[in-house]
């Protein structure tokens, strides 16, 4: 498995350097870049500073920018890291290599861990840039626990990789990537709580949100990060439980997927 991992990573890294070496990542940069500019003019010109008790009471904190911002990066970190696991095997049949990939010996497994973690590299450098421009526009962190923020980076993690492959499968069902994407990426901003507090929506909202992983994982991180709370074992639970069952799905329709794929075609 970690040789077909370190074999995907290596060859998808060298295929970005040589295809489009900057225009991708930095496009994401602009993306974030701009939240971050739009947030703060915002708040400065805007709303003036002033921040609704509201606000305060459902995000656990008054530093608007802080919140913003943070979620912002996040959205932007998971939106790179979704579609670019998603996308990796129906880029495969566009370029006429997924028979040979699925009749090779290699693990499924690892092709999808190197995959990520070449784009989790990526993504990073991307999240680097990003923060360092909000640092500047006004963010500033508290004392936090190391090891509950350690926590909540692996769930977030597992929450957009479980995403991913399943994406990936309804992407290869559908043949399209754009709408399909798009379409989750948008109820991603809107339900996970990405940049306001998910209080505002109304609770059948709210109930819909609950689906994905990537809401409790945003809610954790974000909470030992911008408050110091302590993150437990029993509070990753529900995004374990939900991951599990991501994966699962995953697994057993992107087989039969696949099947029909080379049956149709």
């Amino acid at each position: 498995m970690w040789h077909t991992a370190l074999a995907t990573l290596v060859r998808n890294q060298r295929s970005n350097l040589r295809a489009y070496p900057w225009t991708f990542t930095f496009g994401h940069i602009i993306d974030g870049t701009y939240l971050v500019l739009v947030t703060y003019f915002s708040y400065v010109y805007l709303i003036k500073g002033d921040v609704e008790t509201r606000f305060a009471a459902y995000a656990g904190t008054s530093d608007y920018l802080t919140y913003v911002i943070i979620g912002g990066a996040l959205n932007l970190f998971s939106v790179s890291m979704i579609m670019n696991v998603s996308r990796a095997l129906i880029t495969e049949w566009r370029e006429g290599t997924l028979e040979a990939l699925l009749l090779s010996p290699s693990s499924r497994f690892g092709y999808f861990a190197g995959t990520a973690v070449q784009q989790l590299m990526r993504s990073l450098f991307e999240l680097a840039v990003v923060l360092i421009f909000g640092v500047a526009a006004g963010l500033r962190l508290p004392h936090f626990d190391f090891f509950s923020v350690l926590i909540g980076i692996c769930a977030y993690l597992l929450s957009c990789f479980s995403m991913g492959l399943l994406l990936g499968c309804v992407m290869l069902h559908t043949r399209d990537t754009f709408f399909v994407q798009n379409t989750l990426f948008a109820f991603t901003a809107l339900l996970c709580g990405f940049q306001f507090p998910r209080e505002y929506l109304p609770e059948a909202l709210r109930l819909t949100g609950n689906v994905f992983p990537l809401t409790d994982a945003l809610a954790l991180l974000r909470g030992s990060l911008l408050t110091g709370g302590i993150i437990r074992f029993g509070d990753i639970v529900p995004v374990l439980l939900l991951c599990a069952v991501y994966i699962s799905l995953a697994l057993w329709s992107g087989r039969r997927i696949e099947r029909r794929m080379f049956e149709r075609y």
